[in-house]
């Protein structure tokens, strides 16, 4: 295997402003640099989230040191869809999308033990599963936890959906984990007419299994009376 090549300071900067201006595709600034799509994508989080300084050899730079806590935040954010590897990472000034995959694979790994209890962690709902969980809290007025432990879920997890369905209603409690925010600006009339009709069937699936949940959850709640 050859030798890495390494990139002079002032080409990453050139590149990635290049890229940034909308004058450069990410495949041809790559390719100039002689570098994999991964690193460039990592060059270019890195000049957003710590500006130019981020993109000088960091050999003598002492590593940042994060809080389990702060990591469990992070693993948290991503496994609920609330942004992609890189999104996360460039909110929270991080190196790059690969150090909030690690984590999650961390969080992977630990929530597959028993927990307290003998609860196993899952991380594998549908939506279907997270909104009845939602509407079991919200309707329900079950406690966080009983909610959380009945589900599989970590608390903070399920705290997360309910957040998201308050601010987007059930079409918040889409699984996007690793998904980039598509563009859908419609390349022409009849696109958009597609779009939006693949939207509007979406919404009305989504509402018909929010009335149908919201239905199990009150007889549940009148049987158990």
């Amino acid at each position: 295997m050859g030798k890495r090549k390494e990139v002079a300071f002032e080409e990453k900067v050139s590149l990635v402003e290049e890229y940034l201006a909308g004058r450069l595709r990410m495949r041809e600034a790559a390719r100039r640099a002689g570098v994999g799509h991964t690193t460039m994508e990592s060059w270019i989080s890195r000049y957003r989230s710590e500006g130019i300084s981020a993109l000088e050899e960091n050999g003598n730079r002492s590593k940042r040191k994060y809080s389990e806590d702060f990591k469990r935040q992070v693993a948290e954010e991503y496994l609920s869809g609330q942004g992609s590897s890189m999104a996360i990472a460039e909110k929270y000034h991080l190196r790059s999308g690969n150090l909030v995959l690690d984590w999650v694979k961390a969080y992977h790994e630990r929530n597959s033990k028993r927990e307290r209890g003998g609860t196993i962690m899952r991380n594998d709902h549908t939506i279907e599963e997270r909104l009845e969980a939602v509407l079991a809290c919200l309707e329900g007025g079950r406690a966080l936890q009983e909610v959380a432990q009945a589900h599989q879920v970590a608390v903070q997890t399920l705290r997360s959906w309910v957040k998201k369905y308050q601010e987007l209603g059930p079409a918040g409690l889409e699984d996007r984990r690793g998904k980039r925010l598509a563009d859908q600006t419609p390349r022409s009339r009849d696109e958009a007419l597609r779009i939006e009709n693949a939207r509007l069937k979406k919404e009305n699936e989504l509402l018909k299994m929010e009335l149908y949940l919201r239905k199990k959850v009150q007889e549940l709640e009148r049987g158990d009376r």
